[in-house]
């Protein structure tokens, strides 16, 4: 039996929303055994709808959850601030935040304390900065991941920058954010050059598309360097920005995945 959980997380008073599903068990008992796989998106194209919701017509981020938990695992999935029906605006800063209080919503309500992150994007970036510096996160899967953001949003494009998250609805507030340089600042902050030398010996996966053209490919190389040997990097050759849509991604992620015998029966 498959058992499915809407979710409403707080974090900096904003709502958070969320889904969770599993076999077997009731969602509401307590956790334990298994690592919880968290998704995490990145910065959307376009509005994206509800965790609840398949948003795509491939199914979305609810597909892929549904695909993990036919893989034996058990997937939380949800929307960052800004991001379907969470609340708040677009901030970096505060996805870290996010990702740091679903993991204590987890271990706190449901006795959930350890976790992989399969992150996408800057999902991926904000996931590797949580694990280096929070044990409770086992895993860590990197998907198109930038090394950092510098060379991707310049404050020289930072109007245009932030009326691309306007128009994309990731930033509901016209007066958010109040200091634009600072919000700009922040989002550099958050990058996983600084942090994924802490991430090893846990297990570690960066993954990346030759052809990407949102995020170059050498950031991979960058952060494989910096993580050193105990990460496995994965470049494929036909592979884009958005690997959630690419078969051949996916499939490589649950097979690394599925290595450490992460499962639990």
């Amino acid at each position: 039996m498959v058992r499915q959980e809407e979710h409403v997380i707080i974090v900096d008073g904003l709502r958070l929303w969320g889904r969770s599903c599993r076999a077997g068990r009731d969602p509401g008992e307590k956790g334990g055994g298994t690592p919880l796989l968290i998704l995490c998106h990145g910065i959307p194209g376009a509005k994206l709808q509800p965790a609840s919701v398949s948003e795509e017509k491939d199914g979305g981020y609810h597909a892929l959850a549904d695909r993990c938990l036919q893989e034996g695992f058990k997937v939380f999935h949800f929307n960052f601030r800004g991001a379907g029906e969470s609340e708040g605006n677009f901030d970096l800063a505060g996805w870290r935040r996010d990702l740091k209080g679903v993991l204590d919503y987890w271990e706190k309500e449901r006795g959930e304390n350890t976790f992989l992150l399969w992150g996408f994007s800057a999902g991926a970036a904000v996931s590797c900065c949580v694990a280096a510096g929070d044990p409770r996160v086992r895993g860590l899967v990197m998907a198109a991941s930038p090394a950092e953001f510098v060379s991707l949003f310049s404050p020289q494009e930072l109007q245009l920058f932030l009326e691309r998250m306007r128009q994309r609805g990731l930033i509901r507030d016209p007066l958010f954010p109040p200091d634009p340089g600072r919000w700009l600042h922040e989002i550099h902050t958050t990058s996983p050059l600084l942090y994924i030398r802490k991430v090893p010996p846990r297990p570690l996966l960066i993954i990346h598309g030759r052809r990407d053209e949102v995020v170059p490919c050498r950031h991979a190389f960058q952060l494989h360097q910096k993580a050193g040997c105990a990460a496995q990097l994965v470049i494929l050759p036909k592979g884009r920005h958005q690997l959630r849509r690419y078969p051949p991604a996916i499939e490589r992620c649950l097979q690394w995945l599925r290595k450490d015998s992460w499962i639990v029966s």
